[in-house]
């Protein structure tokens, strides 16, 4: 009886030693808290990111196949709560070719791979999409239907997370979503203000980018024959970015030039940005930006091309927010919009040579938008050439539609109204009969007394219009007015009229 006690004190104490030598093991074993990623494609490099949970000797072994390979140290970039960020570059390798990698030891056993480039690689495919913050889900089949169309790599416009200081919401918003994807593509982001915000990009940059500045954050890099830029929406007026960026450009070479960044120059539904206007799209212009990328409007728009007043080369300005945040209203115009959806999408860019073929893809894989631009000696294919509008036709008819989109300095009352400056300017050579009005269903919360005028040619008009309120209003902790407050602007254009309606209008007072 003592001895068969004995035995299942034991068998008991074995079993709890082994459950916790296992569960000691699991507690101190390496394990992979985010990656692997690939970031900063090259012709003959490629730089892999792992974040780790312990502290240690890493190594990366890679081959052109998995029986002949070789291995590189693994370099840590720094620590950040609890987590270890490693890196490797891998140099010499082989243009155009097929690589397999993995991360040598027990933390991370599977095999990835990734192909490079070649620098005078005349066929690319990428994929645009930017705002995936918010809702993983809908992120996850973005994703899905992104890498269906194997592209070489990904370019977003930032805002990949709810607060770029949050730690882990890097995990839990972008990649635990983008695992098993960019692990083989590379992807490259611009900075967001939800990243910019908070840290003032830190983890950004900590993350997916170089030691640069924290508060300089623009950078370059090519692919093939094409050459692809990215500004810090931070700095719209800044002088060493503006000076960067021409000096950059200038001496890049390459057939096609993309600009991608967080906020739009041009923006007709969302927030109605109009990033750098007035120094920007001449930028573009006169320096032979074929397509603007941007983001911050949760929606898709594509502005007809544009052409500058004397300038041979036309740029296409294209908002795409819509790979997860809470899509926002989208505003039709015939004026200066080609296509617009308040949709969750991607865009798909092919090149081949002188050909460029655009697709913007719904989340379920239907066909949005498409477009094609091939280059020829003396302008564009006929198809392009015919939908090329002015820079000053485009200026005037977004003024119109900034200028009634603009916040509140002071809450509308039952007696004192809120005093809204409108503030009209034309750059064209032609009168614009206009009204502003309320828009319809905010006449059933407020009053404003309409104003009727006319643009002239190449001026401005500034005034103040009294708006009061007719029902109870709330404020949001985001500055949001509850009944929503729009207004409208009726205009008559090329003996045509139009409308716009404006943005819902918040409350925001200057500290």
């Amino acid at each position: 009886m003592i001895k068969g006690i004995a035995m299942n004190h034991r068998k008991l104490f074995i079993t709890v030693f082994l459950l916790f030598s296992i569960i000691s093991f699991q507690l101190n074993a390496q394990c992979v808290i985010n990656g692997p990623y690939l970031i900063e494609p090259g012709d003959t490099i490629m730089t892999i990111r792992w974040e780790l949970n312990k502290k240690g000797d890493y190594y990366v072994e890679y081959g052109k196949d998995t029986l002949k390979t070789q291995k590189q140290a693994l370099h840590i970039r720094g620590t950040k709560y609890g987590g270890y960020l490693y890196e490797v570059q891998l140099r010499n390798l082989k243009e155009r070719s097929l690589y397999f990698y993995r991360l040598a030891g027990r933390a991370d056993p599977a095999w990835y791979q990734f192909r490079t480039f070649g620098d005078n690689q005349k066929k690319i495919t990428f994929v645009a999409m930017g705002d995936s913050r918010s809702h993983p889900g809908i992120f996850k089949k973005i994703m899905e239907e992104a890498d269906s169309v194997n592209p070489d790599f990904f370019i977003s416009m930032g805002d990949l997370v709810e607060s770029g200081g949050n730690y882990k919401q890097w995990h839990d918003f972008f990649f635990s979503v983008v695992k098993g994807y960019v692990g083989s593509i590379p992807i490259v982001s611009t900075l967001g203000d939800h990243e910019g915000s908070g840290d003032n990009g830190e983890l950004f940059r900590y993350y997916l980018r170089k030691n640069q500045p924290v508060d300089k954050q623009w950078f370059s890099f090519d692919y093939g024959i094409a050459h692809f830029i990215s500004l810090d929406y931070r700095h719209p007026n800044d002088k060493e970015m503006i000076n960067w960026f021409i000096k950059n450009i200038t001496s890049s070479g390459k057939k096609w030039n993309f600009v991608f960044m967080h906020r739009p120059s041009y923006n007709f539904g969302g927030h109605r940005s109009s990033w750098g206007k007035g120094i920007w799209p001449e930028l573009f212009s006169k320096y032979h930006v074929d397509i603007v990328f941007a983001g911050h409007s949760h929606l898709y728009e594509r502005f007809y091309p544009v052409r500058e007043n004397g300038k041979a080369n036309a740029v296409t300005y294209i908002t795409t927010g819509g790979a997860g945040a809470g899509l926002y209203q989208s505003v039709k115009n015939k004026l200066v919009l080609a296509k617009t959806e308040s949709v969750n999408h991607f865009v798909v860019i092919k090149i081949d040579g002188n050909k460029l073929t655009l697709k913007a893809i719904r989340m379920d894989g239907t066909l949005l938008d498409k477009m094609e631009i091939i280059k020829k000696k003396n302008g564009y294919n006929n198809d392009y050439e015919d939908q090329i509008i002015s820079q000053d036709e485009l200026n005037t008819i977004t003024s119109l539609n900034v200028a009634i989109s603009k916040d509140l300095a002071t809450i509308p009352g039952y007696q004192s109204p809120a005093k809204y400056e409108l503030q009209l300017q034309s750059y064209i050579n032609q009168n614009i009969p206009f009204s502003v009005t309320l828009d319809k269903a905010s006449a059933n919360s407020y009053k404003m007394k309409p104003y009727n005028d006319t643009l002239k040619a190449g001026g401005k008009i500034n005034t103040v219009l009294n708006i009061t309120r007719t029902k109870p209003i709330t404020i949001s902790i985001w500055n949001e007015i509850t009944p929503e407050l729009r207004l409208k602007i009726i205009f008559e254009y090329n003996s045509e009229e139009d409308s716009i309606i404006g943005k819902a209008l918040d409350y925001w007072q200057e500290n």
